[in-house]
């Protein structure tokens, strides 16, 4: 908050709230209700009439915080407010639910990226900007809203002008949401949906730049992850609108795709179009928008809007917790990233792993696996495009697929956490890691080292088909690492998770790999996050869909330096947090880099 803030009294009004998933009254009997020591006197905290699951009255509450420490599910917290936030909030869901303040200032001809946490609004504001939410500006009891009471009860200020186009059908959205899982019963083909869909005749174009050739003639519920996102952006991008928001296009997609992406926005801005993205890949993020805005707050409480930054400066304010215009501090400790590379030799480390030369070869794809190995206590990072085999070597060494010639001689028990997670599970996540796992979930270390680390420990009561992309992907690699194992295959573990997600499950594979002595290799997109994870990369290299072969293991800087060559990308490091950042083509740093062989390094 405040830096001249005398004290915490004086800087925050505490709210509460409660999350309605943990919150179990069957079995807990309503406990916060009975020790509330307001409620011989009024009524404070009671039963929901419906769902009987606790409600708390923000306006009689005192904020003692009695019945955070009873509940026995953790479902009610105290969230500390900023006063700084006088005004309502843009959208309130409920009571003692999560609120939203301001929204983005949208541009036209300029990219502006959204950055936050999960759970911080960023997917609210998109709705509330696309007109399928109508914002009640707290006014949470209300019902059948329209853009008039936006417009007459809303301080909306710069926005207003945005919702009065909105009303009058002056501005057309095109939307590319999170979920995509409209498309999913389908009956055309791709190629279909696509002609359908286009309103601008860039059917072809798009086409090719997304790389959708391949599977034109399929359905939706065929496509792969990578595929599906392509597809959907492609969709989002063959229409005639002024607004463009897209929200978290990079899941599943690999580097050379991501950045493919940018220059997508770019050619919509230099038509004065207006995009709004959200993104996780800091790299890519920075690469793509021309302006920040960053979402802080508590996730599942509150978030608010900040305003209009710089590329560099916003998305650095936001990694370092301080919003030097709003005078706002909201972390405690910044993210900065390690500026160095520390290589370790490995020659005398007994191997885990070794492979000859593997060939695998099925109806269009052919892949050819040059010799390796891995050793005890490496992490090593599989980086390359998508369909070019990266998936099927760790299946090859997992042992759900057989190569067609040469042998991986695998020394170790394995745990795999495959690409593509389901909710298909029917249990609890509790019951689902047991079962992965083959462990008691009960144990300290577990819960110190992988459960509370990934925030999954609130979760155990939950049924795995009610979790959210990132609830899920953090429940799997959480059920990965609980198996007792030498060998850990982990299958992009970054997608779905926000920033501080990602660098967090970074740390927390390199922490399983340390507590077991165990080896881990990973594939993973997100350059930066491929840097805090791995000890040396293996390279992937070839025709997307066509042929695939590898070069390494090598050592990281070598590998870096190596695969970015063959993007025709230069990296420099962010002098205030270390992390990555895609230099311009044709800069004096991208020369001096190119000239002296360090494509993202400095040299010890």
């Amino acid at each position: 908050m405040s830096k001249s803030a005398p004290s915490k009294r004086s800087t925050k009004t505490r709210i509460p709230i409660v999350n309605l998933d943990r919150c179990q009254p069957a079995t807990c009997g309503h406990a916060c209700v009975k020790i509330c020591p307001l409620n011989k006197k009024t009524k404070v905290v009671y039963p929901d009439k419906v769902t009987k699951k606790a409600r708390i009255n923000s306006k009689k509450c005192i904020a003692c915080g009695i019945c955070v420490n009873i509940c026995p599910t953790h479902a009610i917290s105290m969230v500390g407010l900023p006063v700084e936030l006088k005004d309502k909030p843009i959208h309130q869901f409920g009571e003692n639910s999560f609120r939203l303040y301001g929204l983005p200032f949208l541009v036209k001809g300029k990219v502006t990226g959204l950055i936050g946490a999960n759970g911080i609004g960023k997917t609210t504001v998109m709705e509330i900007l696309s007109g399928k939410l109508v914002p009640n500006g707290g006014n949470y009891q209300l019902e059948d809203l329209d853009l008039n009471f936006v417009l007459s009860n809303l301080q909306l200020s710069v926005q207003k002008a945005y919702f009065r186009s909105l009303k009058n059908k002056r501005v057309k959205i095109s939307y590319k949401e999170q979920v995509l899982s409209k498309y999913l019963n389908a009956k055309e083909s791709i190629q279909e949906i696509l002609e359908r869909e286009d309103e601008l005749g860039q059917n072809k174009i798009l086409i090719k730049d997304l790389q959708l050739e391949n599977f034109l003639e399929r359905k939706f519920e065929h496509l792969s992850g990578g595929e599906r996102q392509r597809f959907a952006i492609a969709v989002a991008l063959s229409k005639d609108a002024n607004v463009y928001l897209i929200d978290e296009p990079g899941n599943f997609l690999d580097i050379k795709q991501r950045l493919k992406l940018a220059s997508l926005f770019h050619r919509l801005a230099k038509q004065d179009k207006t995009v709004l993205v959200v993104e996780h890949d800091i790299t890519i993020l920075d690469y793509l928008s021309d302006q920040i805005q960053a979402l802080w707050g508590t996730p599942h409480a509150f978030g608010v809007v900040s305003g209009v930054k710089g590329v560099k400066g916003g998305i650095n304010a936001y990694l370092t917790g301080h919003l030097k215009e709003e005078n706002i501090t909201f972390r405690s400790k910044g993210i900065s990233f390690l500026r160095v590379v520390k290589e370790r030799k490995w020659d005398t480390i007994p191997i885990y792993v070794k492979f000859t030369t593997l060939w695998k070869k099925f109806d269009k794809f052919r892949l050819k696996v040059s010799p390796g190995q891995v050793h005890k206590g490496e992490t090593l990072v599989i980086i390359g495009e998508n369909g070019i085999g990266k998936t099927t070597f760790v299946k090859m060494l997992a042992g759900v697929l057989a190569p067609d010639r040469g042998s991986a001689d695998v020394m170790a028990t394995v745990s795999y956490k495959p690409q593509f997670i389901t909710r298909d599970y029917k249990g609890t996540v509790n019951e689902f890691i047991t079962n992965f796992s083959g462990r008691y979930t009960g144990e300290q270390i577990l819960k110190q080292t992988f459960y509370q680390p990934l925030g999954i420990e609130h979760l155990f009561d939950k049924q795995v088909n009610d979790l959210s992309g990132g609830e899920l992907q953090r429940v799997y690699v959480g059920a990965c690492l609980t198996k007792r194992a030498d060998l850990y295959l982990i299958d992009e573990p970054a997608a779905f998770l926000d920033v501080e997600e990602r660098i967090k499950i970074a740390r927390i594979i390199r922490n399983a790999a340390s507590l077991y002595n165990a080896s881990v290799i990973a594939i993973e997109h997100d350059m930066q996050i491929a840097d805090i994870l791995g000890d040396r990369v293996m390279l992937f290299l070839g025709e997307p869909g066509e042929k695939g072969y590898t070069v390494g293991p090598m050592g990281k800087r070598d590998g870096m330096n190596h695969f970015l060559r063959t993007l025709n990308i230069t990296f420099r490091r962010d002098a205030e947090t270390g992390r990555a950042r895609i230099n311009k083509g044709g800069s004096r740093l991208d020369r001096e880099q190119r000239e002296s062989g360090e494509f993202f390094f400095e040299r010890n």
